[in-house]
């Protein structure tokens, strides 16, 4: 759902407030009936799961053109108005016919509309009114009624940290993040207040889950957020407690650093899934087996679940161990050996002809993963867990795999966690792998992307670092260095490493469009707008690049600035199209269009819309100063580029518009003031520079004739 959410009914509010919409049109209904509301064919919601019945769809295919009641087999039809041509149609049933017969048309014409306007009160009830937004009261009503008769979904809590200097400039804030979430978000989205946003989406597993929760967190940090928090969880029917438990989740991704995420599944157990510890006796058998021993090896016999069509490992294994060799069953398809340190060489000798004698062609495949006792910190009983790690890195090799616990292990598992939004936890795994591989570059890599979730950039830095030291062109160091250095507010650094990724991956023909918005959006922020073109150009070129909004917007400015007035105003509007509340592309857009003179009414009032949204854009006020400038309204802008300069003092295009502005209103020793500040400011760009100067002449030359 979009922010700034319509007064009007849309086909969303029909499925999603339902059961309120069908019991509000039965209590006013004269008459008592049996009353369903079923959506339009042109619905496409991830929540209808319900078809509509055949004696139904007949009913309503006959009226789908009818804007007004109709009795059509057997049921009266009241069609309801939506946005966007959308069709809802209520179905009266259960009562009799001829009593229904009796209203007059002009009565259910005066019902139908007193309906509409009733249920468009209804719907602000459960309206957010400062985001648009669905709110609180109807997640609720949702998850109490609704949801256990809907399709299968998942609930997201998306808890968003950002600076509150003032009351009113946090109302903006919360405003703007409601358009930003609006616009990349894939399902139905609520605010709960205090920052905190629901959506639900059309992801059913946790996979699927999880993958969505980093999509948005990358999404809010490339827009400068810098702590996000995401807990997600599977809507199941008939559990009254999933919100409870997935704010539960949010407390737990909270720990996790200033990007965790955390899935409810993750609450079912004090420790995490694929590498927990054997309960009771396994574990029991295991601690008296090494209880005194200095070192050990422990091999973990492994295969998928066989519904027990099949002899247990531990009835194939067993017959098969030597004297020294011990045995603990953990399931009927695991099983666990014990036995004294040997060599590498000779123990994956060893594992690997136990697994050739149990892998004959008419068993399940067995795979084995295997660790030796002591290594690096790890503790006796977290031999159990690397053995359960060099499984899952077996994993990437197929059934019957054979593993020895390495760093390449503590790679895998550590991906794992840092899919599981625990990043500490995937740092600490990268770095133990680091200490029994120093400088592997996947490792590498791998813990300065988890330094960076955590936002530790120096230390990503250095891992990075590392990397490009051995391999100076490795596409994957050098975008995420970029990437650190970028959000440490290098900019002059950050591009010098995207300018090289983007040179390595032409030349390599990787795939990926990270580089080019990182790229894109540093060289139009320095002002290197023909730089920008062509890079904004090779994007445009990648399938599917045409639905995201920040290549619009990037290629509009650039377009602006580099004088394509026609690309510019073409990119600027299909960015808003993706994104209405885009305030960049929004005040950019209604400044061409006064600077043009392609409409100053619709330019000014998409400037004021911009201001709407958020009062607290510096670049927004400069804008609308500009346009009010080209008017002739020097007063105004005046008035404009002050509020610009007071948001954000450095803003030297602004501070050239404030001179230019006192200097046309012949106030000629504020300007010189202004602009000399400008030409000794450090860090503008040397094009206002060059501007600020010329000016200077100008008003000097104009003194001297004037004196003349």
């Amino acid at each position: 759902m979009h922010a700034r959410h319509s007064e009007h009914l849309t086909s969303e509010d029909c499925v999603f407030l339902t059961g309120i919409f069908e019991r509000e049109c039965g209590r006013l209904f004269p008459v008592p009936a049996t009353v369903r509301l079923y959506i339009g064919e042109n619905s496409d919601s991830f929540l209808i799961e319900e078809k509509i019945p055949d004696t139904i769809q007949k009913a309503v295919s006959v009226n789908t053109s009818l804007s007004t009641p109709k009795y059509s087999s057997g049921f009266l039809v009241l069609p309801l108005k939506l946005a966007g041509g959308k069709k809802a149609f209520f179905i009266f049933s259960d009562t009799d016919p001829v009593l229904l017969k009796k209203f007059s048309p002009s009565w259910l014409f005066d019902f139908q509309d007193m309906l509409q306007r009733h249920l468009e009160l209804v719907k602000q009830v459960y309206i957010d009114p400062e985001t648009g937004l669905y709110n609180r009261r109807a997640l609720d009503y949702f998850l109490e009624h609704a949801a256990y008769g809907q399709a299968p979904c998942a609930l997201f809590l998306i808890n968003i940290y950002f600076l509150r200097r003032s009351t009113r400039g946090s109302f903006f804030k919360v405003r703007y993040l409601a358009g930003l979430l609006s616009a990349i978000s894939p399902g139905i989205l609520f605010f709960l207040g205090q920052g905190v946003f629901a959506l639900l989406v059309d992801k059913k597993n946790k996979q699927e889950r999880l993958a969505c929760g980093h999509r948005l967190q990358k999404r809010l940090k490339r827009e400068g957020l810098r702590k996000v928090h995401i807990a997600c969880s599977s809507v199941r029917k008939g559990d009254k407690h999933i919100f409870d438990e997935t704010q539960e989740a949010l407390a737990v991704a909270e720990r996790r650093g200033p990007f965790g995420l955390c899935d409810t599944a993750a609450l079912q157990g004090t420790e995490s899934g694929p590498f927990a510890l054997p309960e009771g006796k396994s574990l029991r058998k295991l601690r008296r087996l090494w209880r005194g021993v200095d070192s050990f090896s422990l091999i973990l016999f492994t295969r998928e679940t066989s519904a027990q069509s099949f002899d247990s490992l531990s009835t194939l294994l067993t017959p098969l161990l030597s004297e020294e060799e011990h045995g603990v069953p953990l399931s009927f398809d695991q099983f666990f050996v014990f036995l004294p340190t040997l060599s590498s060489s000779r123990l994956e000798s060893r594992v690997k002809k136990l697994t050739t004698s149990i892998n004959t062609p008419d068993r399940l495949p067995v795979s084995a993963g295997f660790c030796f006792f002591p290594c690096l910190q790890f503790t006796k009983t977290d031999a159990i867990r690397n053995c359960r790690k060099a499984i899952m890195h077996g994993g990437f090799y197929g059934s019957g795999s054979v593993v020895a616990f390495d760093h390449l292990s503590l790679n895998v598992s550590g991906d794992w966690y840092f899919d599981e939004g625990d990043f500490r936890q995937a740092v600490r795994e990268y770095s133990q792998g680091l200490k029994l591989h120093p400088g592997e570059k996947n490792l590498l890599n791998s813990l300065g992307v988890a330094l960076m979730e955590m936002n530790r950039y120096y230390a990503a830095i250095t891992s990075f670092n590392e990397v490009l030291q051995k391999d100076p062109d490795n596409h994957m160091a050098l975008i995420n260095l970029g990437y650190a250095y970028q959000l440490q507010g290098n900019d002059a650094a950050a591009l010098k490493h995207f300018e090289k990724a983007f040179a390595v991956q032409y030349h390599s023909g990787i795939a990926g469009t990270d580089v080019f918005l990182q790229l894109s959006r540093l060289y139009c922020r320095a002002g290197h707008y023909k730089e920008a073109l062509p890079v904004l150009s090779r994007w445009q070129q990648v399938k599917e690049s045409d639905g995201e909004f920040m290549l619009h917007r990037l290629l509009g400015k650039a377009s602006v600035e580099t004088g394509r007035i026609s690309q510019a105003t073409e990119s600027l509007q299909r960015a808003l199209q993706l994104y209405p509340h885009d305030v960049e592309s929004m005040s950019m857009l209604g400044l061409l269009y006064v600077e043009q003179e392609e409409g100053e009414e619709a330019g000014l009032l998409l400037l004021e819309k911009a201001l709407s949204i958020d009062e607290t854009n510096s670049e927004s006020w400069y804008r609308l100063a500009r346009a009010l400038m080209h008017l002739n309204r020097e007063k105004e802008a005046l008035d404009g580029v002050r509020k610009s300069l007071r948001l954000r003092r450095g803003n030297a295009r602004a501070m050239f518009l404030h001179g230019k502005i006192l200097a046309d209103m012949k106030r000629i020793k504020q300007a010189r003031d202004v602009l000399n500040r400008l030409v000794k400011m450090k860090g503008a760009r040397n094009i206002e520079k060059r501007k600020a100067e010329r000016l200077l002449s100008t008003l000097a030359e104009q003194n001297r004739i004037d004196i003349r």
